[in-house]
């Protein structure tokens, strides 16, 4: 059974999500993620009623988003990852509402940029698996046909727990759009025959 614990600071709620063969078991978000992000995880993993030895993977939202957030979830990402011994994986904020989205909206998505603008992808649907479609954009306006979790609302703590929701929804289901996220801001770690020795997997290729 994987077993996978979802940290995400890109937006201006942390969020922690935990997943098991059985779906999404547990899910919660908070303000300020650098100082609360251990008390989120623990708190997360209480009430998933699992212990982080048992977490197989690691997935963290490497954004777009809040660079200081990212950039916490990413640290506390890859120190989870060498404190457990377990696989860490980087997840696109445009990845996970794509995956997330309602089937017939799941075509353009859009993600705050602050500042009032958007970054957007558009993704193609070949049957139940879904590709990125050229570059992702940043606009000043969000297009009238694209989907989002975020509503740019600093209230929005419920919008942040999806997001969780969908970068562990990506690991468990949507494996080749991991290969697009994949970027130098998270290094995902294996280990190699020596249980002692890590080596950083080189960056994956779309």
């Amino acid at each position: 059974m994987a077993v996978r614990l979802g940290l995400d600071a890109s937006q201006p709620y942390a969020s922690c999500a935990v997943s098991t063969e059985a779906g999404i078991v547990a899910a919660l978000a908070m303000e300020k993620p650098i100082e609360n992000f251990p008390e989120l995880i623990r708190n997360t993993l209480t009430k998933a009623q699992i212990r982080l030895e048992e977490v197989d993977e690691i997935v963290v939202c490497i954004g777009p988003g809040s660079q200081t957030g990212v950039r916490c979830a990413v640290v506390t990402g890859n120190a989870l990852a060498l404190a457990t011994g377990k696989p860490v994986t980087g997840v696109l904020a445009t990845d996970a509402a794509a995956v997330a989205a309602p089937p017939d909206k799941a075509g353009k998505i859009a993600v705050p940029a602050g500042r009032s603008r958007w970054y957007v992808q558009d993704y193609e649907r070949k049957g139940e698996a879904l590709y990125p479609l050229g570059e992702m954009q940043l606009m000043d306006e969000k297009p009238d046909d694209s989907f989002s979790l975020f509503s740019g609302d600093p209230d929005g703590c419920r919008e942040s727990e999806l997001c969780a929701y969908g970068i562990l929804l990506t690991a468990g289901a949507q494996r080749q759009l991991i290969k697009q996220s994949l970027q130098n801001e998270i290094v995902p770690y294996e280990r190699t025959d020596d249980p002692a020795a890590w080596q950083k997997s080189e960056k994956t290729s779309s």
